[in-house]
């Protein structure tokens, strides 16, 4: 079984080598990684060159697509290439040399599943945090049997931490262009809707939110996000779905009610259902903007929610 692993890249000097080398190190090494330089002005560039080999190939696009469609450059190699999977590494992060071990045992041991992740750590200015999810069992490895249910708390799939089978895109699709933020919820709610996924607890990721050039920074006036409202429909086919909506919709009209924007923030918050949040989330929503500004630990209290206001490029 041989996997591609794309590392999609923006203005990630600082970082890239880090990750491009946590790959190298991997227990499992039938692998190809191949860096998608989306355009990047700060030396990112030639920091892939250096890694260019039989093993390290360089995709160039010839200007800013962003995140989404850099990772859909490699979804298409992938399949162009016949890989049996695909894994993803945002730039930002770095695996531990057993995650693509533990990705393909998962692969093997539950071959029903289609998309396989492990347990991650969050690294945070003056702290790593470990990372709870919801309403699930103890054991180290498992299919999960209702994905949303899953994340409530920190989301069970981050970029970083997964593999897809590379024939199950045709079922999932791949990332939309459209949005530049949520763009990872949006899919993993694809995921969720459409295969099964298997999950370890096994911690093989950090998840990097100190770097540098994150799109947390963006300013909301230029974000785009998904309004979710095409999966409306399913909320009553798959368990734990109304929730999740609620809980990114919340996330992200929060955001924009600290940035005083509240045309969008109403936007999001009318198609919150009040009974999904519990009693700290719903006071945080109804507080104004300059109470909220007042709150330092407000990104944090989302951030332990799993909300993350980003994409990973």
């Amino acid at each position: 079984m041989n996997i591609v692993v794309i590392i999609p890249v923006y203005n990630k000097a600082a970082t890239l080598s880090r990750a491009v080398d946590s790959v190298l190190q991997q227990d499992f090494k039938n692998f190809k990684i191949v860096i998608v330089d989306d355009a990047s002005t700060d030396g990112s560039s030639a920091i892939a060159q250096q890694f260019a080999s039989d093993r390290v190939e360089i995709i160039t696009s010839p200007k800013n697509q962003g995140v989404s469609a850099v990772r859909n450059i490699g979804f298409t190699y992938a399949q162009d290439h016949h890989f049996d999977y695909v894994a993803l590494l945002d730039a930002d992060d770095y695996w531990q040399p057993n995650h693509l071990t533990t990705l393909m045992g998962l692969a093997k041991r539950f071959p029903e599943s289609k998309v396989f992740a492990t347990n991650y750590m969050l690294k945070r200015p003056r702290r790593v945090y470990k990372t709870k999810f919801s309403n699930l069992s103890d054991d180290a490895e498992q299919q999960l049997e209702f994905f949303f249910t899953n994340n409530f708390l920190n989301p069970i799939l981050r970029c970083s931490t997964l593999m897809v089978e590379t024939a199950a895109l045709e079922k999932i699709g791949t990332f939309h262009t459209d949005y530049s933020h949520f763009e990872d919820v949006d899919w993993f709610i694809r995921i969720g809707m459409n295969v099964p996924v298997a999950f370890s607890q096994t911690v093989t990721v950090s998840i990097d939110e100190t770097a540098q050039n994150r799109s947390d920074k963006v300013p909301m006036s230029e974000r785009r996000f998904p309004d979710f409202e095409m999966y409306d429909a399913q909320t009553t086919v798959h368990e734990g779905l109304p929730k999740y909506l609620s809980l990114n919709r919340y996330a992200i009209a929060l955001a924009y009610r600290m940035d005083n924007d509240i045309k969008n923030a109403t936007k999001y918050q009318q198609s919150v259902q009040s009974d999904h949040l519990n009693r700290k989330q719903t006071k945080l929503l109804n507080m104004s903007r300059l109470q909220l500004k007042s709150l330092k630990k407000t990104q944090r209290v989302l951030g332990n929610l799993g909300f993350h206001l980003r994409a990973g490029e």
